[in-house]
């Protein structure tokens, strides 16, 4: 029984030993080496949805969808319809039209590729629902098909009946001085 007593005790202690970690960007200056690859495909995949992100997300510029996408873009954001139409329609939503595009992605913690697939994953700030005013950090992932040079399909960790273009609203947290890798 002491064991236990005391079993518990350490547990209880180390408990905040291990809260969740925060994420750490990828400094603005170290992004274009995340682009590279042996593979030229990999390289080429992580380009493109690299200035898909940047261009068509954050620079708001839906003009260009076509110049980047499939026509039969497959969309798995349970909250967007598939389709470039609903593409559109989705980031359509959001205030303000077209924003400067960005020559960096704020947040950025890392692409990876295989074969056709590219991940991209951000740190995501987000208001603490069990501490009013307060704010905390996660990840946010979004992956795309890439296939003859454009994007063809999409994932990303949207939730269904989250309001409005939760992936774009989403405030990226800004780099911590002195912590970007």
């Amino acid at each position: 029984m002491k064991k236990l007593v005391v079993a518990a005790g350490l547990l209880a202690f180390s408990a905040p030993l291990f809260a969740a970690l925060p994420v750490v960007p990828v400094a603005a200056s170290r992004q274009k080496e995340l682009l590279k690859s042996d593979d030229p495909k990999l390289a080429v995949n992580k380009k493109v949805a690299y200035d898909f992100f940047r261009i068509v997300l954050q620079g708001r510029r839906l003009d260009l969808c076509e110049q980047f996408m499939h026509n039969d873009y497959m969309q798995h954001n349970p909250n967007a319809d598939t389709g470039i139409a609903g593409f559109k329609a989705y980031f359509s939503a959001l205030p303000g039209g077209p924003q400067p595009i960005p020559d960096t992605l704020t947040g950025l913690v890392a692409v990876q590729a295989e074969g056709d697939y590219v991940t991209m994953s951000f740190v995501r700030e987000y208001d603490d629902p069990a501490a009013a005013g307060k704010r905390y950090t996660t990840t946010w992932f979004d992956m795309f098909r890439i296939t003859d040079g454009k994007v063809a399909e999409h994932w990303d960790s949207a939730m269904k009946g989250a309001p409005g273009p939760v992936a774009a609203a989403a405030k990226p947290a800004a780099p911590a001085k002195g912590k970007a890798k």
